[in-house]
């Protein structure tokens, strides 16, 4: 019996992009893991390693703190102003949730690192490449990750340059990561998958809408912390569209980078 053509190119999509993606999809990508595991040895060493100020000595040194940022860069100590623009993203809420699970600020940064990471991964090629190639296109992904990071951060200190209150938490960096995913995640239906897509254009409408959406929510978390709610006030939410925006606009920068292997089933 005879196939339609788009059903051709739909199968043969489909194909492609279960071989790309080199497993079952649930699969998490070698980076992501190791960022959960580094990150929950942080949250552990927090704990265990004693501080005058019952936070975790390591708050000390790599928990952002806009204040001291600006003087560090005054003082010309550039190296301990910038360590905290990346240390921060591995530090989280040190009080545990269940005897000594984790914090659910934890937890649930990880849960959200999974699924939007794992996408950026492998449009990365990260698993799908081997050798040299895929060394680069882990250090692709770790860059982007964690210069969405450095642009919440920034964002952050925009809005509070003369606090003295740390910011601790991955929720910048892994929203640069939802932002860099609705560039290609919008887009599954193109013939080569997600992998080889084309990347959808800022003013495509389902990523001005999600984009909005994003936004709003977190507008709304800031307005209502400025009302007084404790739980709003205690959310970092500039940071959080900072990265997203880092994320959504950046994101083709480093995708251009990626070291992709030729496409299967000679469909070039």
């Amino acid at each position: 019996m005879s196939e339609r053509p788009s059903m051709i190119r739909r199968r043969n999509g489909m194909e492609s992009a279960a071989v790309l993606r080199g497993g079952p999809i649930f699969n998490v990508p070698t980076p992501i893991g190791r960022i959960v595991l580094w990150t929950t040895i942080m949250w552990y060493a927090s704990l265990l390693i004693p501080s005058p100020t019952g936070r975790g000595v390591l708050y000390n040194d790599l928990a952002f703190v806009p204040v001291e940022f600006l003087a560090r860069l005054e003082a010309g100590q550039a190296l301990q102003a910038v360590v905290p623009l990346i240390g921060h993203i591995f530090l989280h809420d040190p009080r545990p949730s269940v005897m000594f699970l984790p914090s659910a600020h934890l937890i649930l940064n990880m849960l959200w690192l999974v699924v939007f990471g794992s996408g950026i991964a492998r449009r990365l090629c990260v698993e799908g490449s081997h050798g040299a190639d895929r060394a680069f296109n882990i250090g692709i992904f770790l860059a982007f990750y964690f210069a969405c990071g450095v642009a919440g951060g920034l964002t952050h200190y925009g809005f509070h340059h003369l606090e003295s209150i740390g910011l601790v938490g991955a929720s910048g960096a892994i929203s640069g990561l939802m932002g860099g995913t609705l560039r290609f995640a919008l887009r599954l239906f193109a013939p080569m998958g997600a992998e080889y897509g084309r990347l959808a254009p800022l003013w495509a409408r389902p990523v001005l809408v999600a984009s909005a959406l994003f936004i709003g929510l977190n507008g709304m978390t800031g307005a209502a912390g400025a009302a007084g709610v404790q739980e709003a006030a205690q959310i970092a939410w500039e940071a959080h569209i900072g990265g997203f925006l880092f994320g959504l606009i950046a994101f083709p920068l480093f995708d251009r980078m990626a070291k992709r292997p030729p496409l299967p089933f000679g469909l070039g």
